[in-house]
């Protein structure tokens, strides 16, 4: 990557030149619905062949949505002259970046003074203005698994993407880098102090089965339907021992949910797989539970 980057103002133009400078980038819609993937890598396809959205061979572009991020110049073109309006995203890991994104909306700036405050001043590194008046803090990978939220409006994108400027939110705001404008390679290294701490490995726990009414009663919001926030905020509610079992709960939920079609499966595990890495789960570990759920229908018993 070039340090001193200057961005075109045009999306097109704008996408080429991050893609020219070895940054991977993909489309992303206005509204960030995410591009449908062919029947080989539909979940809820019978033609679905199981694998990794990293590891996929079936040279459909689109399919994965930031998994299909490249810095192929004449793809990138195609995508834009497609879809000239569309939004510039960059997968943060497959970049070498670990983005800390400060949403102000949901208290993020009084989060990061609590935080500046306990462990003193973040390390100076690329940033990057969002379009909604919130921040992205740019630092180099640390090479591992980062938990997804720190706390409210601070959410640590490692795994997922962030969109880059040009690119439009949804309030109007266009996305800028910081300072002269130009995009400048973080050469700065994730902060130790903000690296996980390892955890001893918990005991096993004992699942319990219980009959269908009673494991109704069991969910948020009494009679309504699961939703996707649901599910996730299920995940974030459990505890060291349990976090297995209620991923591998909520995974399930999800899979039985957009059989259907009551949710949007792939929306549901990105918000899975975030929540996870949050409690303490590995990417590794919460993608093969989740891949699991999708074959195990004997605890899939409801939905409702």
């Amino acid at each position: 990557m070039t340090d001193g980057l200057r961005i075109p103002t045009a999306l097109p133009a704008a996408a080429e030149t991050y893609a020219a400078a070895g940054i991977k980038v993909f489309r992303v819609r206005r509204s960030k619905a995410p591009y449908a993937n062919c029947p080989r890598c539909d979940r809820q396809s019978s033609l679905y062949t199981k694998h990794r959205p990293e590891d996929c061979q079936c040279g459909i572009p689109t399919c994965h949505g930031f998994h299909a991020a490249t810095t192929d110049i004449d793809l990138v073109r195609r995508w834009w002259r497609e879809e000239p309006d569309a939004n510039i995203g960059a997968p943060c890991k497959l970049n070498g970046w670990a983005v800390i994104d400060i949403d102000p909306r949901n208290g993020g700036r009084e989060s990061l003074q609590a935080l500046e405050k306990r462990v003193g001043v973040l390390p100076g590194t690329t940033m990057q203005i969002t379009g909604g008046d919130g921040l992205h803090i740019v630092y180099r990978s640390p090479g591992v698994d980062l938990p997804g939220l720190l706390g409210p409006g601070i959410d640590f994108k490692h795994n997922g993407y962030i969109l880059l400027a040009p690119s439009l939110h949804a309030s109007g705001g266009r996305y800028q880098w910081a300072g002269s404008g130009d995009y400048l390679a973080p050469t700065t290294d994730w902060p130790l102090f903000l690296l996980p701490r390892k955890k001893a490995r918990p005991a096993p726990t004992v699942k319990h089965r219980f009959p269908v009414q009673e494991r109704r009663q069991q969910r948020p919001g009494g009679g309504r339907m699961w939703t996707t926030a649901d599910l996730v905020q299920h995940v974030m509610d459990s505890r060291d021992g349990n976090r297995n079992n209620a991923f591998f709960f909520a995974a399930c939920r999800a899979h039985e949910l957009a059989e259907q079609n009551l949710l949007s499966l792939s929306e549901a595990e990105a918000g899975l797989l975030s929540a996870a890495s949050a409690v303490g789960l590995t990417d590794s570990e919460a993608r093969a539970s989740f891949d699991s759920a999708a074959t195990r229908p004997g605890d899939r018993g409801w939905v409702a």
